[in-house]
């Protein structure tokens, strides 16, 4: 089984195990975004946005991650991130100018 994988140099192994298209119409330029759900040998899960919001205090994007005991959790507390990421800068709708996407390849 992957999870007692012990390889010389490789300081941890995720797996992905899902991914979902979430839809926010009115509020995403695109209408949708993708979060990635991983699962680290531990039995974690942690899920991962490829929209990145440009925040207001600093300028710089940040995705949503979220973490849970299921993939369900995970999913769950990703988008209430990024929720409470849009209540914190006084967003209601995004632009293009507001976002920036993940390279493909890294997503």
């Amino acid at each position: 089984m992957w999870h007692k994988l012990r390889l010389e140099n490789v300081g941890c192994i995720e797996k992905m195990v899902a991914e979902f298209t979430i839809w926010m119409i009115p509020l995403l330029p695109y209408a949708k975004m993708k979060v990635k759900v991983y699962e680290s040998q531990s039995g974690l899960y942690t899920g991962r946005t490829d929209l990145q919001i440009k925040r207001k205090f600093d300028g710089y994007p940040e995705g949503a991650i979220g973490n849970g005991d299921t993939i369900e959790e995970a999913l769950e507390n990703t988008i209430n991130y990024f929720n409470n990421m849009l209540k914190e800068d006084g967003l209601s709708e995004l632009t293009e100018d507001d976002i920036e996407y993940c390279e493909w390849s890294d997503f």
